[in-house]
């Protein structure tokens, strides 16, 4: 068809519009685009970079709505972990440094900026507790069968010899004089034997309070920070200041002893704080990295294909043009960058660059065949764009594709990468012209020689090809059915380990200190919810036989619970009854106390004073204590464990497993013991929460997200082609290379036991996006060039085809090359794809033209 015929349709007369615009208003446009990168430049200063898990997910998700209700609730704070790693016989050495780190922390003016607490010793934390005042609750808050023991223990003779065995084990160390200090007549060890649930489960000598590990080679020191790590710069603060401290106790215990400590100690961070910061310093460097590398890297290329040093201005300005544009609306519209939005530096990169190649190609050939500047671009802009055209606005569907998934940082992600390339389309069609007529110009020497493109040697690649069909297409049948079968059974990883920085130092340290302690210290939230107290307190009846089975079968190392140490009003009743009945009075238990203290030489102290008033006033009050009671006593302890509002009470039990929470069959059998004694609705129920259940809803979204967006990114490209096209024959030519594609990239990952995570899904939409468009060129330029063979055809498309797929890769493995896993993983699938994509469009495309003898003619489309 005539060159007049086809500027009939609308998109010609636009695109020719432009071309003749731009010729006209060059410089004009090029001073405008300048001002408008550079207010777009003024708004993407001000972006902030988000590097949580939490950052992609919705709010309106109930997984995560509960967890963000349940840390606010409770004021739920991972705990910080400093590990000292020794030799055993350092162990006085590291003791000693604990003790000074605790001091120096302590004492430090940022101290009550950064941490509630922290503490070395458990039984220094026990002499600086009010438990004393707890011991007033204990009569009614015993369970009933161990009332006889109680009575026993309070009676003259059971006194007598409770004070006599203190006096016994004194000579057991500090440990057991801290806890006699603290109560005397060992009731705490009748509501439950607590000494022993310190250490539950854990492989741990707490011989002199210390966490040390069974085999001492490892001590911990146990912090809890003011805010959560999902809060990234106090995650970057809090650990920059403890490092800080082990720097500064190093000194101190060098100035004391005259050894640097860390010579023989190795003292590091662990916990989720430290991980977030590690992971941040991690992410920010890699998005640095990855921005430079890809343009750097698809600069270099497109100069080294072109072998024009000055192609650099001409693609390099509107390239970094379109990404500050993008970056500036990404402020406007969210105000910040989460860490896989942090990626798109390197698709837009990858793509931008393709549209000026396709553009750029096509107007080097007309200048070579003698055209003006201004008819080259003009048939540049409106032959060669509408492909260009059709195909980035493909992509951009492809993107805003996802924009259904449940991530809300997947949808901004998506959104920002389809503004992205609407902005590079705006920057090749209108900038890149703009700068070629400028360059031409101010060009000196007017009659230059146009240099030939690298052509790639694809030529002989297709002369063996089609010498050989039969063999070929039948290799690329049989590989597809074997990657087909890997395909569908391609896993999902819901561990968010998998896309981490593997070199983390706090992450390995974590994986470390679990196995040298023998369970996991961040612990399962179980969260029960009841309208009355009765209610909470059946809820929690029933799930402590359960966590007992599971410490005794060794699937949990230890749980704590407040409620554990409480007791429902109608038992508190019984236990005043049997008070009473077993002839316990108060001024009887001082007397005999005072008595006994003194047969073994002990001095009645102002605490042990204390200690008996407490347990007097608990004999003598005959009424019980309500939850209520207990929340009115403004409790830190409580509040951690206790609330209630909206008409409900809340409790919450953590559950430590006895290997890591990433140890997924452990931890789901664990939730699932536990789960299936408790409602889940009702007027009382229960739920977990806590990051093991986001990463169980990462798994189920990334799973739904995508089947969803491949399947709208498929039907959007398809729907999009049927437009373009108007022939179904055209449509499933296009469409073969690119299903193939997706199909080996998905098989391959497979066999390189290379999973989907929560980064690498999208790119199976992006390749769907990115892929179509070497077909839609290929295609077009066939319908335009309907007098060249195949073969000839092809190595002139190739050219092109094969720089732009070069250039994607290249933009794509700055994410293979970045320290971050998910990057990687990210950049693996997609640079396997594009491969893929530039394969089966150089190579099956032709050969399945030539076999079906399609002819493509445009009357024949009109018609």
């Amino acid at each position: 068809m005539s060159k007049a015929t086809l500027k009939q349709h609308l998109s010609q007369k636009i695109l020719t519009m432009l071309a003749r615009a731009v010729a006209r208003f060059h410089v004009p446009i090029s001073i405008v685009f300048f001002v408008v990168t550079l207010v777009f430049g003024k708004f993407a200063l001000n972006l902030e970079q988000k590097t949580t898990i939490q950052d992609l997910l919705p709010l309106d998700n109930t997984v995560v709505a509960r967890f963000e209700e349940t840390v606010r609730d409770f004021n739920l704070v991972d705990n910080l972990i400093v590990a000292i790693n020794l030799a055993p016989k350092d162990m006085e050495s590291a003791q000693n440094f604990a003790d000074i780190f605790i001091e120096e922390v302590r004492e430090h003016p940022e101290f009550d900026t950064y941490l509630q607490w922290i503490h070395g010793n458990l039984f220094e934390r026990v002499e600086y507790s009010d438990w004393e005042s707890y011991i007033q609750y204990v009569p009614k808050f015993l369970p009933p069968d161990q009332m006889p023991q109680l009575i026993m223990r309070l009676s003259p003779d059971g006194i007598v010899h409770q004070v006599r065995q203190n006096y016994q084990n004194l000579a057991s160390g500090l440990a057991i004089k801290t806890l006699i200090e603290k109560d005397p007549l060992g009731l705490l060890d009748l509501v439950t034997p607590y000494k022993s649930e310190i250490t539950g489960n854990y492989r741990l000598d707490l011989s002199e309070g210390y966490l040390l590990s069974q085999d001492h080679q490892m001590l911990l020191l146990l912090a809890r920070p003011k805010k959560s790590p999902e809060n990234v710069g106090f995650s970057v603060a809090i650990t920059e200041f403890l490092e800080n401290m082990i720097i500064r106790t190093a000194e101190v215990y060098e100035e004391e002893e005259g050894i640097n400590p860390l010579n023989f100690l190795q003292v590091h961070l662990t916990g989720a704080h430290p991980i977030t910061a590690h992971e941040n310093e991690t992410i920010r460097g890699d998005v640095i990295s990855m921005f430079i590398g890809s343009f750097s890297m698809v600069l270099l290329l497109f100069i080294v294909a072109y072998r024009r040093p000055m192609a650099v201005f001409y693609v390099g300005i509107p390239l970094l043009s379109a990404e500050i544009w993008t970056l500036g609306a990404g402020y406007l519209l969210f105000g910040r960058l989460n860490f896989l939005t942090a990626t798109f530096s390197a698709v837009i990169v990858g793509l931008g660059i393709d549209y000026a190649i396709h553009i750029f190609s096509r107007y080097l050939d007309e200048r070579k065949r003698g055209e003006t500047v201004e008819v080259a671009v003009e048939k540049a802009l409106v032959e060669t764009g509408i492909g260009t055209l059709t195909g980035g606005l493909t992509t951009a569907l492809a993107f805003l594709a996802m924009t259904v998934t449940e991530f809300s940082g997947m949808r901004e992600f998506a959104l920002l990468a389809a503004i992205g390339i609407f902005f590079c389309l705006v920057q090749m069609f209108v900038l890149l012209p703009s700068m070629l007529f400028i360059r031409e110009r101010f060009r000196r020497n007017k009659n230059h020689r146009i240099r030939e493109q690298w052509d790639f040697k694809i030529g002989p690649l297709l002369h063996f090809c089609f010498l050989n069909k039969k063999l070929v297409l039948s290799f690329l049948m049989t590989a597809t059915i074997i990657f087909t079968y890997h395909a569908f059974h391609l896993k999902f990883n819901s561990d968010i380990r998998s896309i981490r920085a593997q070199s983390n130092p706090a992450i390995q340290l974590q994986s470390e200190v679990t196995n040298k302690v023998g369970g996991s210290l961040r612990s399962l939230t179980f969260v029960l919810n009841a309208q009355n107290e009765e209610e909470l307190y059946e809820l929690h009846d029933k799930v402590i036989p359960v966590l007992y089975q599971l410490k005794q079968e060794g699937l949990v190392a230890r749980y704590d619970s407040l409620l554990s140490f409480l007791q429902n009003p109608e038992y508190q009743v019984k236990n005043i009854q049997t008070l009473k009945e077993g002839g316990i009075a108060k001024g009887e238990v001082e007397e005999s106390f005072k008595k006994a203290l003194a047969q073994q030489g002990f001095v009645y102290t102002a605490e042990n004073q204390n200690y008996i008033k407490y347990l007097t006033a608990g004999i003598e009050d005959e009424t019980p204590v309500s939850l209520e009671d207990v929340l009115a006593g403004e409790s830190v302890m409580v509040k951690q464990f206790l609330t209630f509002g909206n008409g409900l009470y809340k409790t919450i039990i953590h559950v430590y497993p006895s290997k890591g929470l990433w140890e997924k069959a452990l931890t789901h059998k664990v939730v699932d013991r536990i789960l299936e004694v408790m409602p889940n609705e009702g007027s009382h129920f229960a739920f977990v929460t806590g990051i093991q259940t986001i990463s169980d809803e990462i798994k189920r979204l990334v799973h739904d997200s995508f089947n969803l967006t491949t399947l709208i990114a498929g039907l959007l490209v398809i729907g999009i082609l049927i437009f373009h096209f108007k022939k179904l024959s055209l449509v499933v030519l296009t469409l073969a290379p690119l299903a193939t594609s997706v199909i080996w990239m998905l098989g391959t990952m497979v066999v390189m036991g290379v999973d989907i995570n929560l980064l690498n899904f999208v790119a199976t939409p992006i390749i769907i996006g990115i892929g179509i468009d070497d077909g839609i060129h290929i295609v077009e330029k066939y319908l335009h060039r309907t007098n060249q063979s195949i073969i000839k055809l092809m190595v002139s498309s190739a050219k092109a085809v094969t720089l732009t797929s070069l250039t994607t890769v290249f933009g794509f493995s700055s994410l293979f090359l970045a320290d971050y896993s998910g990057f990687r993983s990210l950049g693996l699938s997609a640079i396997l794809g594009v491969f893929y994509c530039w394969l089966f469009s150089v190579i099956l495309l032709p050969l399945l033209m030539s076999v079906f003898k399609i002819k493509f003619v445009r009357k024949a489309l009109e018609d």
